[in-house]
């Protein structure tokens, strides 16, 4: 029996058509005549995309009956807007149609992987070709498709990285640029501190932002009497010390102290209040040491009030600390 040979003939079928990435939007004004708010729920339901936009990078297609057909194009692609309203607020649904040709040109710059939602992400963002070129100009290191995503959807694209070397810190990583961000670090942010004199490293101004030793907190403390250093003032934040809690200590007579001796009363527990109640039974007159050391002692208004009706006097700080220490003999 013979058998004839089996020849399979491949074809090479047609690349299928582009994906298109659909879901949810809705398009808010901002109070701003030339700004609108653009927020896209991707049709997974896992992600949300939000963009502050010029009005000018919309166009409405078809208005009709309240029914609006709005498109935003951008070089990666184009999103096509379908549902109730305009311009100034609609919600619908979207979809996008990826830009097969800056595929392909941003693939020649050495990014794989470009898939239809890197170029959604990269859409939203008004990147460009050139933006892309600029970016690796800018930025320390060499970076792949999923960093740039990354950098874009934690805030830190090329307006961002452009500002941050504007103001003096180029050449960084995108790892930092994407820290910066994350922690709260922009451009506007280091030049209102340094116009207040502290021209920061970035890594101090990270410490500033996770410390909350804002631009406002340097001037509030700056008014109370205390120019003081980055340093002191970080040390300050993380003990509680506040331009209010300042305000209220000096109105009651502790105006003349040093920022030590404000956070040592902090750090133990004298606040107004505590001070007050203890004027209130007649201490008006107590140092910033014997308050910390009757608040050390356990020493509440509460017990001085329960020894001075016991005893018919006022002991003083000494006898209420040393009765505290022997025992609660008001109890006996």
């Amino acid at each position: 029996m013979r058998f004839l040979p089996v020849v399979l003939i491949l074809l090479s079928a047609p690349a299928p058509p582009p994906v298109q990435a659909d879901g949810s939007f809705t398009l808010r004004t901002t109070g701003s005549d030339d700004r609108v708010n653009l927020n896209l729920q991707f049709g997974d339901g896992n992600s949300n995309y939000g963009r502050t936009m010029e009005r000018s990078a919309f166009s409405i297609v078809k208005e009709r009956d309240g029914q609006v057909t709005i498109t935003l194009k951008r070089d990666p692609g184009t999103f096509t807007l379908e549902g109730r309203g305009n311009l100034d607020r609609a919600s619908g649904w979207y979809t996008f149609a990826p830009n097969a040709a800056f595929q392909r040109e941003i693939e020649r710059l050495g990014f794989r992987k470009v898939d239809d939602r890197s170029l959604f992400v990269f859409a939203l963002d008004d990147l460009t070709i050139d933006g892309v070129k600029q970016l690796q100009r800018l930025v320390a290191n060499s970076f792949d498709t999923d960093e740039l995503v990354n950098l874009i959807n934690h805030g830190a694209g090329l307006r961002f990285i452009q500002s941050m070397t504007d103001a003096g810190f180029a050449r960084l990583t995108t790892d930092e640029y994407r820290r910066a961000r994350d922690h709260g670090v922009s451009a506007a942010f280091a030049r209102a501190m340094a116009d207040l004199g502290m021209k920061l490293s970035f890594e101090d101004l990270i410490r500033s932002r996770d410390h909350g030793v804002s631009v406002d907190y340097v001037k509030a403390m700056r008014a109370s009497g205390f120019d003081v250093s980055h340093e002191d003032l970080v040390n300050a934040r993380d003990h509680g010390i506040s331009a209010d809690f300042l305000k209220q200590m000096s109105a009651l007579g502790y105006d003349k102290l040093s920022l030590d001796e404000y956070v040592r009363m902090r750090d133990h527990g004298v606040s107004p209040s505590y001070v007050e109640s203890l004027r209130d039974l007649g201490y008006t007159n107590l140092s910033a040491n014997e308050l910390v050391r009757l608040r050390d002692h356990g020493v509440s208004a509460t017990y001085v009030k329960r020894i001075r009706d016991l005893f018919k006097e006022r002991p003083s700080v000494e006898q209420l600390i040393s009765l505290r220490n022997g025992g609660d003999i008001s109890r006996r």
